[in-house]
């Protein structure tokens, strides 16, 4: 990284002149041509003809600025190892990505977590996402946990880094285990080594309120573990002050005994039921949430996270259920979308904002949501909702005066990007990578006229794909059994 990235600087203003202004905001609706005022990390105004003072000022004509958008479930860390499995077929991949995942988190140093976040955020600020939770279920040790995270805030985007309780593996490259033994330690109870790195992270690296990138916890209790013993472990994430914990929720495939979770459905009953739902707790796919569990998570504030292109491949081969993300918004749940599995997916933040569309097909219980739907409701999954669906809509978004200052800048001259319609129909039809001309992360620019600031690519390609060699020649020397 070189020195050209420049820190956010609280007196610093920028002024964004004759962009077409995709605000998500229902209130000010959008502006064929305005300014939009940031000052520090925040947006000072919003409107036309801004006649304000400025360090910088960036001329917009003919282009669209919107909010940055949000990226509600990535395992960044899997960034180390893209097209090392794909979903392209969903009948081999499906044993075979847990097990990927317990041979290479163990075949990677803390350095290759390093370089992993860091690619990763910087791949998804280069899409046009600048805010993303990171579900990192990789790290096996302090010093995995502590690189990945300094990874991650160093890429300058926002968001929640959430730490994996209870990821225990015992064994190493060249070791033999049972897949019984391995798949027991993949989460496991959490240790007093798991509740001291939370710890180290929270008072080392997210003691900061107001930084873009805060700590978030995932409990490792989930269905088929008893409710008392989540009640503890809730009770001591909430007791470090803890404001979000997202879980990967899925139906047991037969119900559990009383007392324990998933007695009931995917356990959303028997977690309200415990007292234990509130508004810190993101449901993850969750496809097979009835009306009933949703209606409870209203009542809570609960979010959910769906992620609508990784989900796509099990619908019918596997039968988990189509992306509940629509559901999930008639019943009043803020829900979200996210990439998911970046080993498998692309990282081209727009196509999986599509897939928050195509996916409705796939589900006989939309189509209502199908015949009456608009760009706008969808792109709102990817800002303003989504949002909300990671506890951060009182902080970006949309694009409104007293937000954060999380833009993203469309270049519309490539000869593919649509003219005609509305600014969310050019932008939900047409948009890509490609077009992002700029993105500001609370205010600091981290791309401009289509560049990362500060990256070298190829540096960074090259060292990915040594590590990424070196990693897959140590992960194949592990046997399960």
């Amino acid at each position: 990284m070189s020195d050209e990235r420049r820190a956010s600087n609280p007196s610093r203003r920028t002024l964004i002149r004759n962009a077409s202004i995709l605000t998500m905001d229902a209130e000010q609706g959008d502006l064929d041509r305005g300014d939009l005022l940031i000052e520090g990390d925040t947006i000072a105004a919003i409107g036309r003809r801004l006649d304000e003072p400025a360090d910088e000022i960036v001329d917009a004509a003919g282009m669209i600025l919107m909010p940055g958008m949000i990226d509600s479930h990535r395992h960044v860390w899997e960034a180390i190892d893209m097209g090392g499995l794909v979903k392209v077929r969903p009948a081999p991949y499906l044993p075979a990505y847990q097990q990927w995942k317990m041979r290479t988190i163990v075949s990677m140093t803390p350095e290759d977590h390093y370089l992993a976040e860091l690619v990763g955020g910087l791949q998804a600020i280069d899409s046009g996402v600048t805010t993303v939770v990171d579900y990192a279920h990789g790290q096996i040790s302090e010093a995995h946990t502590m690189a990945a995270a300094r990874g991650l805030r160093d890429a300058g985007i926002g968001g929640w880094f959430a730490f994996q309780l209870g990821v225990a593996p015992s064994y190493k490259p060249g070791d033999t285990i049972s897949l019984a033994a391995a798949n027991r330690q993949r989460i496991a109870r959490p240790t007093a080594s798991h509740w001291a790195t939370a710890e180290r992270l929270r008072s080392e690296l997210f003691h900061d309120p107001s930084a873009p990138l805060q700590l978030a916890v995932a409990p490792c209790g989930n269905n088929g573990t008893p409710l008392d013993e989540i009640r503890d472990e809730w009770s001591r994430i909430r007791g470090m002050g803890i404001q979000f914990m997202p879980q990967h929720i899925h139906k047991p495939e037969k119900p559990h005994p009383p007392g324990v979770m998933g007695h009931r459905g995917s356990g959303i009953e028997d977690l309200a039921d415990a007292g234990l739902l509130g508004p810190d707790f993101q449901a993850v796919h969750a496809n097979a949430l009835t009306a009933a569990e949703l209606a409870l998570m209203r009542e809570a504030g609960s979010m959910l996270s769906a992620t609508t292109m990784a989900e796509f491949p099990y619908v019918l081969y596997a039968q988990k259920g189509a992306p509940i993300h629509a559901h999930a918004r008639n019943a009043g749940v803020p829900a979200g979308i996210g990439v998911d599995v970046p080993v498998s997916l692309t990282s081209e933040y727009f196509e999986h904002v599509r897939s928050a569309y195509w996916t409705l097909y796939l589900d006989a219980g939309h189509p209502g949501i199908v015949a009456d739907c608009t760009s706008s409701y969808v792109l709102d999954f990817a800002t303003r909702l989504g949002a909300q669906s990671v506890r951060l809509g009182h902080r970006t978004g949309v694009l409104a005066a007293g937000k954060r200052a999380d833009l993203v800048l469309l270049s519309t001259r490539r000869i593919g990007f649509g003219m005609a319609g509305s600014l969310a129909e050019r932008v939900l039809t047409f948009a890509g990578t490609a077009d992002v001309d700029s993105v500001w992360v609370a205010g600091t620019a981290r791309k401009r006229h289509g560049r990362m600031i500060g990256v070298d690519w190829d540096d960074l390609k090259n060292a990915l794909t040594e590590a990424q060699r070196r990693i897959a020649r140590l992960a194949a020397t592990i046997q399960f059994t």
